[in-house]
Order: structure tokens, then C-alpha cells, then sequence
């Protein structure tokens, strides 16, 4: 009998006991409206005792099936150790013992005992910001800051058609204020956390623009961060189609639909995605972006687990008829060699680069009651043709080490794998 057998037997046998309770409370009930001597003493109390030994039972079951099948008791032994060392130090330590820190702590212990380096523990901060990556959306007014070489703070970057933009502030602006809270004490974490915390939806700035002193307000809407961008790049007279994407969130196969609606249109004749230190998100993400890619019923990938392997294969009619071509490099790493391997084995495209990262795994994450997390390994992923890279990473059609010129000057022109890709696309 499997997990979901037991389960819906235990859920029968408390809806009988259930049926039972109401069956004596009624009896109870019509003693009391009745006002009858219908039992003595002795049956009553018998009954009673009775009584209570279903509602014990039945709260026993209700325990084990929402610790999936794990019983209060054998939850408590299990604990019994750690429950034990835990008290002893907090209520015998001779100093002060940070409660928070003791637990997270422990938790760490345990999960780095796994010996995985992808099962870890975050705590509630870390595990909102990685919300907020993968996710690819966050609560704010759409603008990067940073600290000047005079320690001011200044505005670097503005999200296109976000909050900043609309209220009318600009790259280089110079926040004075924040809600008549000075900037030049505080750093850009400091600031940045109280805008995304603050209850309130307007954020007052004072700023400076051209020695001119300048109020704006600002109003808080959700954000969404842009993890794919495009554009076309002429070579010996053809036109290709460039897609970087930086991560797998929850929005990045939208836009990446959306750009590659805006390639087609302008008929380009092949396309290069950049996955180069792209460290992976959502396979759901992923697997979304193949669909569009490959023909129906291809093998994106594959997932072993209990030495069962399961197929996932395209479910769409959609796919591309243009030469394609990857770039990767050591940090393309989990969704960005599963999409360079459906590539490379199902759509017969070219990789140009370096070996991928080599992380063969997928993780699944759990949100504990004071909102940290725990991500943990479930299954391999293997490659379309039943491949296992981890920790060898995904071999390239074309291997090219990035050239020294490019880390000095990242220009077009020096990005000596991206000329490679064009090349193979063009001749």
C-alpha cells in the first residue's frame, strides 16, 4: 500500500470515529433535552471513558497523517536528543546564548551533515531576496543606488517604464533624503531595505540635479527585473538574432517569448542565446523556452530518482527552423546547461565556449514557519541523449577560451566567443 492508500484509510477510519462522537455527543444531548435517567451511573461513566479513547485515537491519526505518516511519538524520540542539548545550554550556559543563532546554527549542522553542496538553509532575509531573484519581481520604485567616490548616494540605473522613471528621476540624480531620513550616513543595504519595507506606497526623496536642490515622490509598485535582453547583430550579410539571459526566473521564458517575437518579425536568419554565468532558476522556466525551440516530442531532458528515468519532451507544436548557437562558459550552470544540452542533442545546434559548471541535480525548496528556507536535492537531470554532467559539466561543439582582449576591453569586437558563434552562423 503507497503513502496516498494509507493516507485515505486513515482519513476513513477518523470519519467513522467522527460518526461515533456525534453518535454519543446525540446521546449526550437527548439526556440533557430529554431529562431522563435512561443509564446508570456506572454505563455513564463507561461510556464516557469510551468516549474519550476515540477522541485520543482519532487526534492520534490526525497527528500522523499531517506529519506524513510519522507519528507524535516517534517525532518526539527523534527530537528527544536534540530537545535535551538545546536546553541544557540555553538554561546552563554561564553567558548570554542568542536563541535565533543557536537554532539556525544547528539547522546548518544538519544540512551541511548531507554532504550536498545544493541542500543548504537560509535564513528569513536570505530566503526573501532569493524569493525575489527567482521569482523575478520585487516590491519598489525601479532604481539601482551606490555610494559616490565622495560618499554620496547617487542613482546608476532606472528601470524602464517603473516607478523612478514616471516620477521623473534620472541616472546621476543625488539623494539627500529619503522620507527626511539623511543618506550620507546610512549604506546603500540600509536604504535599499527601507524603501522595500516600508507599509507605505510613497517614498519622498530630496535630490540634486544640476546644484539644484529638487523634491519628487515616488510611488512603490511591483517591479519586474528584466533577465532577458536582445538585439540584432549584422555579419556578411545576414542578420542574427542575439538573446543573453541572465537567469531562469518566473518571467524570464514571457519575455523570453516576447524578444524572440521581436526577432522573428525583423526575419533574422539564425540566433545565439548567452547563457555565460547564467547560474540557473526554474526548470519550469526552462523547459518552457525549449518548447518554443524544438519540435514536438524531442527530449528537453531527463530525471532519474529511485532509479526510475522520466522523459520530458517538447508538448508544442512551436519550434525554430534557424541555425542556433550557445554560448556557455564555467559559470552556465543547472537550467543553463539543460537548455544548451537540448540544443546541442535534440535541435542539432552548436555550443561555443567553455565546459559548462557541471551541477547534475534539481532542488526543491521549503519555506519554514519564520519564513528561512531549505532547499534540498530531489533528482539527477541527465542530458537528452541519458548523460550525467555533474561535476564534468557540458562539453562544447566549439571549445574558445574568452580572450584577454575582451576581459581588458568587453567590446563586441573582443568577445572572441560571441565572433566564433557569429562566424558558424554566417558562412
Amino acid at each position: 500500500m503507497d503513502k496516498d492508500e494509507v493516507k485515505k484509510e486513515r482519513k476513513k477510519t477518523i470519519k467513522d470515529n467522527m460518526k461515533k462522537s456525534n453518535k454519543l455527543f446525540d446521546f449526550f444531548h437527548n439526556i440533557s433535552k430529554n431529562n431522563k435517567n435512561l443509564y446508570n451511573i456506572k454505563e455513564v461513566i463507561i461510556i464516557m471513558f469510551f468516549s474519550l479513547g476515540i477522541g485520543f485515537f482519532t487526534c492520534f491519526l490526525i497527528i500522523t497523517i499531517f506529519n506524513d505518516g510519522r507519528s507524535y511519538f516517534t517525532i518526539n524520540k527523534d527530537l528527544n536528543k536534540f530537545i535535551d542539548a538545546y536546553y541544557t545550554i540555553v538554561d546552563n550556559y554561564y553567558g548570554e546564548v542568542d536563541k535565533d543563532e543557536l537554532l539556525n546554527s544547528a539547522i546548518n549542522a544538519m544540512v551541511n551533515s548531507v554532504g550536498d553542496n545544493f541542500t543548504n538553509y537560509s535564513d528569513s532575509e536570505t530566503a526573501t531576496s532569493f524569493l525575489e531573484t527567482v521569482e523575478g519581481t520585487y516590491e519598489g520604485i525601479g532604481c539601482t543606488i551606490s555610494k559616490n567616490e565622495n560618499g554620496e548616494t547617487i542613482i546608476v540605473e532606472i528601470a524602464k517604464n517603473g516607478p523612478s522613471e514616471k516620477a521623473g528621476l534620472m541616472i546621476n540624480d543625488i539623494i539627500l533624503e529619503i522620507d527626511d531620513i539623511e543618506t550620507k550616513d546610512k549604506t546603500v543595504t540600509e536604504l535599499s531595505n527601507y524603501i522595500k519595507n516600508k507599509q507605505e506606497k510613497n517614498v519622498s526623496m530630496k535630490i540634486i540635479r544640476n546644484n539644484e536642490e529638487m523634491n519628487i515622490q515616488v510611488t512603490k509598485s511591483t517591479i519586474e527585473i528584466q533577465s532577458v535582453t536582445s538585439n540584432i547583430i549584422e555579419k556578411n550579410n545576414k542578420k542574427i538574432g542575439y538573446l543573453n539571459i541572465s537567469i531562469f526566473s518566473s518571467v524570464t521564458d514571457s519575455q523570453f517569448n516576447s524578444n524572440l517575437d521581436y526577432l522573428q518579425k525583423n526575419n533574422v536568419d539564425g540566433l545565439i542565446i548567452d547563457v555565460r554565468n547564467n547560474g540557473g532558476g526554474y526548470l519550469s522556466s526552462v523547459t518552457n523556452i525549449a518548447n518554443r525551440i524544438l519540435k514536438k516530442d524531442k527530449i528537453i531532458y531527463q530525471l532519474k530518482s529511485d532509479n526510475k528515468i522520466e522523459k520530458k519532451k517538447d508538448t508544442t507544436k512551436e519550434c525554430l527552423d534557424i541555425p542556433i548557437a550557445v554560448l556557455t562558459n564555467e559559470g552556465s550552470a543547472s537550467a543553463s546547461e539543460i537548455l544548451a544540452a537540448a540544443i546541442k542533442e535534440s535541435y542539432g545546434g552548436y555550443v561555443v565556449g567553455t565546459n559548462t559548471y557541471g551541477k547534475g541535480t534539481v532542488q526543491q525548496t521549503a519555506y519554514l514557519s519564520d519564513g528561512s528556507m531549505l532547499k534540498y536535492t530531489v533528482q539527477n537531470w541527465l542530458t537528452p541523449n541519458g548523460t550525467w554532467i555533474n561535476d564534468v559539466g557540458l562539453e562544447p561543439t566549439n571549445f574558445v577560451e574568452l580572450s584577454e582582449e575582451y576581459i581588458v576591453n568587453p567590446i563586441i569586437e573582443n568577445d572572441n566567443q560571441l565572433q566564433t558563434a557569429l562566424d558558424i552562423l554566417t558562412k
